[in-house]
């Protein structure tokens, strides 16, 4: 798979997980308000849609981290590497800097 179809994957992946969050957001708000509200439910649905659009590159994604050629140790933190992301913008949300 070259980069154009990754990106388009990662594009489909992005718009369905988008599209998919805030259709389960608004059915159940208990799940919206659980993971942060809309914004929460935004970020982890465009997450998870770009993570399943690309799931045969995240050894790629994680060796960019690592500089491993450990196959099985880049997967991991590639799979990885955006559920921390969205935790630590979460945390970012969640501070109230003018208290």
């Amino acid at each position: 798979m070259n980069r154009s179809h990754l990106r388009i994957n990662q594009f489909i992946g992005i718009v369905i997980g988008l599209v998919g969050t805030l259709m389960t957001a608004n059915f159940w708000p208990e799940i919206r308000n659980t993971i942060g509200g809309w914004g929460g439910a935004i970020l982890w649905g465009v997450a998870l849609g770009g993570i399943f659009g690309s799931v045969g590159h995240l050894n790629t994604i994680g060796k960019f981290v690592t500089k491993s050629n450990n196959r099985l140790i880049n997967s991991i933190v590639g799979l990885l590497l955006p559920f921390a992301t969205i935790a630590i913008l979460l945390i970012l949300m969640n501070i109230d800097v003018f208290s």
